[in-house]
């Protein structure tokens, strides 16, 4: 524990004094620096503010700038109920933060906040002092040994997702309805989900920002995806070209999937209700069969390219009753991917208890081990950065592959 921050400064330095530290201390961890433009700059540089403040927007995705709010909110709140000063924050008031966060726990008696979201609200408090001129309490040593000690403390092993194979998919794409109206219509959507999450390995967050112009036909490979940004490429400078190749049978073949559901999209720009909806039970009853529909084995695809340009988005939200069901332009958020995903292994007969859409992502890298492909080739389709990834999903739920144990003889 520390018990002196007392690194005395100026006004324009980096500490104020901080001695007796207390309940209702002022500590603050820096002054910000004055603002260098005043109310009389020239139009010019109030234009140039607004394109900077604009370019902010852009440094973090909109999921970290929300996670990071909340951060904040928390952070806030936290000081205000012990009357310390939230900005600029001292690292011991950080330290008290954390202390207090690694003791609260729910209903169930379990820690409320996990090692990983500690950690972000941290990041949070962070970014908010570096981005309005203050450095960074978090950073201070004090700070770092006591998240740590924490980590020690609570040393457990992550709790990763279940993968999914091939036939696992398989069985949940088979108990949808797709030849019934008007089920069949979120059936055809959530197929080409799975298959993204399976096939493409995209991430949930992934698959559900696709636009239907980041699909392109290939009369070869079956279908390229262009991710674009991702978890891990934010800066979206990576390779980001996923292949959704054509398959052995219609049954687990991504593209006449996808061809099903772009076709179906087209019938949501019919205005005409009765028309509407006799064109989506024309569309689910004529390519229900076992044939392809997406251009190989010579067969006709439904889709062509024009239909490719828009920048709409691919998996969308839809409306469905007894009666009737729609396709809306909005499209499907990464959480109703996994809603969705936990619904029909339950519609299947399956526990969806240890399962996410990730497991389609985990899925990939068990079943592709399995059929003997390495650890580049699953990195290339994946677009891992790093092998040590890979064969974490390897080692978990694939430990004979490749081990010795197999080879003593037994």
């Amino acid at each position: 524990m520390l018990t002196s921050l007392d690194l005395a400064v100026s006004e324009t330095g980096v500490m104020a004094v901080a001695r007796g530290l207390g309940r209702g201390a002022h500590l603050a961890a820096v002054y910000a620096p004055r603002a260098i433009l005043d109310p009389d700059i020239d139009d010019e540089l109030h234009e140039l503010e607004e394109i900077s403040r604009h370019l902010e927007t852009h440094t973090l995705s909109a999921n970290t700038r929300r996670a990071y709010a909340k951060a904040w909110r928390s952070f806030e709140g936290f000081c205000g109920d012990f009357g310390l000063d939230a900005l600029p924050a001292h690292p011991e008031t950080v330290r008290w933060y954390v202390a207090w966060m690694s003791n609260q726990t729910d209903e169930w008696g379990l820690p409320r906040f996990a090692l990983a979201t500690i950690r972000q609200y941290l990041a949070g408090v962070a970014d908010r002092h570096l981005h309005d001129g203050y450095l960074d309490p978090t950073g201070h040593r004090g700070v770092s040994d006591l998240v740590r000690g924490l980590a020690k403390l609570r040393a457990t092993r992550p709790d990763r997702k279940r993968p999914l194979l091939l036939e696992d998919v398989t069985r949940i794409i088979e108990a949808m309805d797709h030849d019934v109206y008007p089920s069949g219509v979120s059936a055809t959507r959530d197929t080409a989900a799975l298959w993204l999450g399976f096939a493409g390995a995209l991430r949930r967050s992934e698959a559900a920002r696709l636009r239907l112009n980041s699909l392109e036909l290939h009369p070869g490979d079956g279908i390229h995806v262009r991710v674009g940004s991702s978890k891990t490429d934010q800066d979206n400078v990576l390779p980001d070209v996923v292949v959704l190749p054509f398959g052995s049978t219609p049954r687990t073949c991504a593209p006449c999937a996808m061809h099903q559901w772009v076709a179906l999209l087209r019938t949501s720009g019919i205005t005409d209700a009765r028309e509407r909806r006799r064109a989506v039970m024309q569309q689910l009853y004529s390519h229900q069969t076992a044939s392809h529909v997406c251009g190989a084995a010579g067969s006709a695809p439904l889709i062509g390219g024009p239909e490719l340009l828009s920048p709409a988005p691919l998996l969308r939200a839809t409306y469905r009753n007894r009666k009737s069901a729609s396709i809306h332009d909005s499209g499907i958020s990464g959480d109703a991917l996994n809603t969705m995903l936990g619904m029909r292994m339950k519609e299947a007969g399956m526990d969806p208890t240890a399962y996410g859409f990730h497991s389609l992502r985990a899925g990939h890298v068990t079943q592709a081990r399995r059929n003997g492909a390495n650890t580049e080739e699953i990195m290339r389709a994946g677009r891992w950065q790093k092998a040590e990834t890979v064969n974490v999903y390897d080692r978990e739920y694939n430990p004979a592959a490749r081990n010795s144990v197999m080879r003593l003889g037994l």
